[in-house]
């Protein structure tokens, strides 16, 4: 089912400032798959590739402001975030974490294309680049909506992208960096994706290998 993001992320051609450090109500509103991602070394250790989705949560009560200063309330603002997917009995894992407080009833199972439109409370944090020195917010946990507090419904539609089952309609709604990030995981070639793309169709995937399920502890990033 193809899904529209009518307004989505601001655009590129005008900048606005980060959102404040601070709790806001929320709900996720995207979930995208990257596919099988390269990490980076961590104390100088090099970590085996992981599969990684980004994560979109609209803040439901902060909107972009007109040229007033007004809230445009058709307009809310948006942090993302990647995480880096392990099982749930990995409870230090922040994708773990992430889960727990968007379902802390734990009905969905670990299942992120479930997860669009549950509501919660993200925690926003603004840090600064050592780059290029700029601020940037960005999520610093996520914790179960607080009871009692009504949430808003989302403004925008949920969006979800599965690389096991491609929605091209979907997939071009992206902007072009995520599709670039998307068609440069590791298994890309073959993919049903790279053949949704070309137009043909992908041979069968050669059925897994049993194997013993990796708990290693993720490295904070």
């Amino acid at each position: 089912m193809a899904l529209r993001a009518n307004n989505s992320a601001p655009s590129n051609t005008k900048s606005f400032d980060p959102v404040e450090s601070g709790n806001y109500l929320a709900r996720v509103v995207r979930v995208i798959d990257l596919g099988l991602q390269t990490q980076r070394p961590y104390k100088g250790q090099e970590k085996p590739p992981v599969n990684q989705i980004s994560v979109t949560y609209e803040l439901v009560t902060e909107f972009l402001k007109d040229e007033d200063g007004n809230d445009m309330e058709d307009k809310p603002r948006f942090v993302s975030e990647t995480l880096s997917l392990y099982p749930l009995s990995n409870e230090k894992a922040k994708s773990t974490q992430r889960m727990t407080g968007i379902d802390p009833s734990g009905e969905l199972d670990g299942d992120w294309g479930q997860a669009t439109g549950r509501a919660c409370t993200v925690t926003i944090v603004q840090n600064v680049s050592k780059s290029n020195g700029k601020t940037y917010a960005n999520v610093g946990s996520v914790t179960p909506a607080m009871k009692g507090i009504e949430v808003p419904p989302l403004v925008n539609p949920e969006m979800v992208f599965d690389l096991e089952s491609p929605d091209l309609d979907v997939f071009n709604q992206l902007p072009e960096w995520l599709q670039g990030v998307i068609k440069d995981n590791l298994e890309f070639n073959g993919s049903p994706l790279q053949a949704a793309l070309n137009g043909t169709t992908p041979a069968p995937a050669p059925a897994p290998e049993p194997g013993v399920e990796d708990d290693e502890e993720e490295a904070p990033f």
